[in-house]
C-alpha cells in the first residue's frame, strides 16, 4: 500500500553500459603512413632522383680505361717507329738506288785494286741493272764481291778471287753440279746448278790468268752471262 507521506525514491540508474554512439571512422579516409595533410613530405618519404648534370666529372673507371687506351696507342707507335728504323720501308729490291751508287762502287774497286792479288772486275752493265753492294775482303783469301739487282728484279752476285776454288763454290753455291762447259769472251767457263733449302740457283764460273770469278743468282742464264761477260771484258 502506498504511503502518501513517504517520499518517492528516484529511479536507479541503469547499470547496463550504453552502446557507444560515436560513429566509426571510415578506413578509406585514414591517412597513409608517411603522408600528411600538409604540403611538406613526411619523414619517411623517399628522396626524388636528381637529374644528372651535363658537366659531371668523369668517373675513376672511365679515367683508367682512357689511360689504358692511350698507353696502348703510344706503345704501338713506338713499335712502328723502331721497326722502320731497323728494317726500313719495303724490301731492298723495292728501294730506288742512290744516284752515286755507281761512283761508290768505282771508288771501292779502285781501292781494292791497289791491294788485291788479282785484277778487280767492275762490269759495265746496261740499263736496268743497279748496284747494291761493293765490298773487298782482305786476308788469307782476298775476295771482291759485287751485288746487283737485275732488270728482272733478282739478286745477282759476282765473287772474284785469285782462282775459282772449292771454298768459293761451297760458300756461294752449295751442292753445285756441272751442267755445261763453254767459252765466254775467250775464258773457259762452267755452268753450274746448286743451292740449298729447295732454292735452286744457277752459276757461271770462269777462270783466267791470275783471276777466277763466279756469277750466281736465282735468275735466268742470260742475265748471269751478261754480268760474267762484262766482268771478263773489264779485266781482260
Amino acid at each position: 500500500m502506498h504511503d502518501p507521506d513517504r517520499p518517492e525514491s528516484a529511479p536507479e540508474p541503469d547499470s547496463t553500459p550504453a552502446a557507444d554512439q560515436t560513429p566509426a571512422a571510415d578506413p578509406s579516409l585514414a591517412a597513409e603512413p608517411g603522408s600528411g595533410s600538409g604540403s611538406g613530405p613526411g619523414p619517411d618519404a623517399a628522396p626524388r632522383p636528381q637529374p644528372k648534370s651535363a658537366y659531371e666529372l668523369p668517373s675513376r673507371k672511365n679515367t683508367v680505361l682512357r689511360n689504358m687506351v692511350w698507353a696502348l696507342l703510344l706503345t704501338m707507335a713506338v713499335v712502328v717507329v723502331v721497326a722502320i728504323a731497323f728494317f726500313g720501308v719495303g724490301s731492298d729490291l723495292e728501294r730506288t738506288p742512290l744516284e752515286n751508287s755507281e761512283l761508290d762502287a768505282t771508288a771501292s774497286a779502285e781501292r781494292a785494286d791497289e791491294v788485291a792479288p788479282f785484277p778487280v772486275a767492275l762490269p759495265q752493265l746496261g740499263e736496268g741493272w743497279s748496284e747494291r753492294t761493293a765490298r773487298f775482303t782482305d786476308g788469307a783469301n782476298p775476295r771482291w764481291l759485287l751485288q746487283y739487282t737485275s732488270p728482272e728484279g733478282q739478286l745477282v752476285t759476282l765473287v772474284e778471287e785469285s782462282e775459282v776454288s772449292a771454298s768459293m763454290l761451297s760458300t756461294a753455291l752449295p751442292g753445285s753440279t756441272v751442267v755445261e762447259e763453254f767459252t765466254l769472251e775467250g775464258a773457259e767457263c762452267t755452268l753450274l746448278r746448286g743451292g740449298e733449302d729447295g732454292a735452286e740457283h744457277l752459276g757461271i764460273a770462269c777462270d783466267g790468268e791470275d783471276w777466277g770469278l763466279l756469277v750466281h743468282g736465282a735468275t735466268e742464264r742470260a742475265e748471269l752471262e751478261d754480268v760474267a761477260r762484262a766482268a771478263i771484258d773489264d779485266i781482260a
